[in-house]
């Protein structure tokens, strides 16, 4: 049995797709709060204080203090949304990368290779799904092993009936024996693909 290999993390963009859609939502949803935040502290502010500025400011100089407010919520959207985009595709890796593995290790399971468990890095998501697929590879793994003892002991049974068919004389009871064997190993097997549903 070949042993599970360990994955490190060496490239971030593995859904594209899916990772792409996962930042566009982090992004829309900061600028969201960002806008939303910014508009009620910015528009109740001018509304208790409005009149006070005007009074104490000339109305220049209270427009390029508007200005000033209105550049540094813009400056200040325009640096958190390079953060949001490093953690988003950080946190969707988390998320895409466990889907690929797990793609690509039942793409080898579908066509027949059993000998491996699929493995996900510590922190990742899907975790217990991968253990969900793990029990049901070990399930697969002991039926197909039983299976194949099944198919030897027949192999053994025909060999053994064949030899006893061809023999002079033809002792009956020998070769009722035999078939009664061959007869159980067929229900063995026949037992352990009849509890698969189709």
């Amino acid at each position: 049995m070949r042993q599970a290999a360990i994955y490190r993390r060496t490239q971030y963009f593995i859904a594209k797709k899916f990772q792409l859609k996962y930042v566009g939502m982090i992004l829309m949803l900061v600028s969201l709060t960002a806008v939303t935040c910014s508009y009620v502290i910015y528009y109740t502010m001018m509304l208790t204080m409005g009149d006070k500025l005007a009074n104490v400011y000339p109305q220049g100089r209270l427009i390029s203090i508007v200005n000033m407010v209105n550049f540094r919520i813009l400056l200040s959207m325009l640096l958190v949304a390079p953060l949001a985009v490093v953690i988003g595709i950080y946190a969707s890796h988390k998320i895409a990368g466990p889907i690929y593995r797990i793609e690509k290790f039942l793409g080898s399971m579908a066509g027949g290779d059993l000998s491996m468990s699929l493995t996900l890095r510590r922190n990742d998501e899907l975790i217990s799904l991968a253990g969900g697929i793990n029990r049901v590879i070990d399930s697969v793994k002991a039926t197909v092993n039983k299976e194949k003892a099944a198919i030897g002991s027949i192999s053994i049974s025909m060999e053994s009936l064949r030899r006893l068919a061809t023999s002079e004389p033809v002792n009956r009871a020998a070769l009722d024996q035999a078939l009664d064997k061959l007869n159980e190993e067929v229900s063995v097997l026949r037992s352990e693909v009849e509890k698969y549903k189709i």
